[in-house]
């Protein structure tokens, strides 16, 4: 190449093949995140949007899950507060690289479609479908049971906040609940439960909102969720 080729053209055969090399590398900086996960094995994860769980009878403190059919405690709450819960989950499911994660605002469409045309199915056949439909592996559901805030302050509360929500994974391939997670709490003091001591001091040693209770409990969930680092 060296006798064939005189200089100007040799540094033209060099810039072309730096150019080409720099090209490669900034194309591979620019694989989509849907690239990155399916190179490293990664499942594809539907959430579909989490649902607030109500007694049929108001009197009734306790109803059945949807999925597990356990008996978990109610109470009252305000309207929407299954989302603050959903999205506290999904931003840590985010930082998994073992998941690619199909967002609530197209899972739980899909979802809902699926369950206006399927009066009798049960919702995890409905899940499934939805999953098969959304091309996902794996399927998210949540329930809220229980969303009360404190009443008070950090220092000082009149009514300690409660949370009370379950989550559940679904395995598109064959419909099975390969996971639950359950957390019920209703903040207390040291004083008046010492075996809360941990969960008391957790949160600062200070009185949570439901918000950071319920955050409080995401993480501790997560820590048995499967693949998740």
């Amino acid at each position: 190449m060296k006798g064939i080729l005189s200089r100007p053209q040799r540094y033209w055969v060099l810039a072309i093949a730096a150019i080409l090399v720099c090209g490669c590398a900034d194309y591979d900086q620019r694989l989509s995140g849907a690239a990155r996960y399916e190179a490293a094995g990664a499942e594809k994860i539907a959430v579909v949007s989490f649902e607030r769980v109500r007694p049929p009878d108001p009197s009734l403190s306790y109803v059945h899950s949807p999925l597990s059919g356990t008996f978990i405690r109610v109470c009252d709450g305000e309207n929407g507060t299954e989302a603050i819960v959903e999205e506290q989950f999904v931003d840590r499911l985010k930082t998994s690289d073992s998941y690619l994660v199909i967002p609530s605002d197209k899972a739980g469409g899909v979802y809902k479609r699926m369950s206006a045309l399927s009066f009798r199915a049960s919702p995890r056949e409905i899940l499934r479908a939805a999953g098969k439909e959304l091309g996902a592996d794996l399927v998210v559901m949540g329930y809220l049971y229980c969303y009360r805030e404190r009443k008070g302050y950090s220092y000082s509360v009149e009514q300690p906040a409660s949370v009370a929500f379950s989550i559940h994974l679904i395995r598109v391939s064959d419909g099975a609940i390969v996971w639950n997670g359950l957390f019920d709490e209703t903040q207390s003091s040291l004083m008046e439960n010492v075996f809360h001591a941990s969960s008391f001091f957790k949160g600062g040693g200070k009185w949570l909102t439901a918000e950071e209770l319920s955050r409080q409990g995401v993480d501790e969930l997560l820590k048995t969720f499967p693949r998740m680092e």
